[in-house]
């Protein structure tokens, strides 16, 4: 039987996934994120401590990208930093730099480590903007650093039901909205990731539920964005959720393959599923919430209230 942790999430416990600790890599661990071709990118700039994650999510492309059950960790933090510094150094532009593309910025120790050498490192320059992306509640750590509010931490959102099914190792969402609103209290602009919405009779109603439950937690002032992606992945997962998610609701009747060769809901849908949740953002939180796509072509941005407002 695999080893387990307790989690801070409940009760919960997650299985102990092996870890391989690599002292150097070849390649830049600080480096564009690598966008679906012919999507815009949101210009996310990704530093790659770390492949994997300890959470389970039926739905994250994590379980074929990287294809290992292992989570591989970068010891060398000083040259992570160093990378870190050097690329904001040679930017002639402001940039949001996180940690959350490969795995979770806070779940495991070494990531939270590294999460508050960096919240120091941002806080002593003024362009650029570090988001620690997260489904974690591990945040006791950076509540008393000096952040200079450069920092955005920002957790991954569904509501309640599909949390329970597609989410299982994970807090609670409302587990995470109290762990937002600490950070917030403590200073820090808060971000949250719509990402993946998934299609279920009902969407609606309970995505409008997390967003008010939003609304309880913290001040739309607070909130630096929020970004809406809608569910894909790449063909080769659809047999991996099916053996090993077998709670899944993911209705794949409803999927086609896209042009990225994902398999992704239909151009009319993702308007929908968009413009549904972009007002109702809106209307319950403020007008002036910083929206965003992730990963979605121009046919898509140009049928949505989101890129009619960033045109405009």
């Amino acid at each position: 039987m695999a080893a387990k942790i307790l989690s801070k999430s409940s009760n919960l416990t997650l299985p102990i996934k092996p870890r391989k600790y690599l002292s150097s890599v070849k390649n830049p661990l600080v480096k564009p994120c690598p966008c679906a071709k012919n999507h815009i990118s949101c210009g996310y700039v990704v530093i790659s401590q770390i492949i994997g994650c300890p959470y389970n999510c039926s739905y994250c492309y994590l379980q074929t990208f990287y294809g290992k059950e292992e989570i591989a960790i970068v010891t060398d933090e000083a040259e992570i930093l160093r990378q870190t510094k050097e690329y904001m150094e040679h930017s002639p532009q402001s940039l949001r730099i996180g940690t959350g593309e490969f795995s979770d910025s806070l779940a495991i120790t070494e990531a939270a480590a590294l999460a508050q050498k960096l919240v120091r490192l941002f806080a002593g320059q003024e362009r650029h903007l570090l988001e620690l992306k997260t489904k974690s509640v591990n945040i006791e750590g950076l509540l008393d650093l000096e952040h200079n509010q450069k920092t955005v931490v920002a957790w991954s959102l569904n509501p309640e039901s599909i949390a329970k099914t597609e989410e299982s190792d994970a807090p609670s969402p409302v587990e995470r909205l109290e762990a937002a609103k600490k950070c917030a209290e403590a200073g820090y602009q808060i971000g949250f990731h719509f990402d993946p919405i998934i299609f279920f009779d009902g969407w609606e109603r309970e995505y409008e539920g997390i967003v008010g439950k939003i609304g309880e937690y913290v001040l739309p002032k607070q909130i630096a964005w929020i970004s809406l992606g809608a569910l894909r992945f790449p063909v080769k997962q659809k047999e991996v959720i099916q053996k090993k998610h077998r709670h899944s609701r993911i209705d794949f009747a409803r999927m086609i393959q896209g042009k990225d060769n994902k398999l992704r809901y239909p151009v009319p849908l993702r308007i929908e599923l968009f413009n549904r949740l972009a007002e109702t953002i809106y209307r319950l939180l403020s007008k002036e919430i910083d929206l965003y796509l992730c990963m979605e072509e121009r046919e898509v941005w140009d049928g949505t209230v989101v890129g009619k407002k960033k045109k405009a």
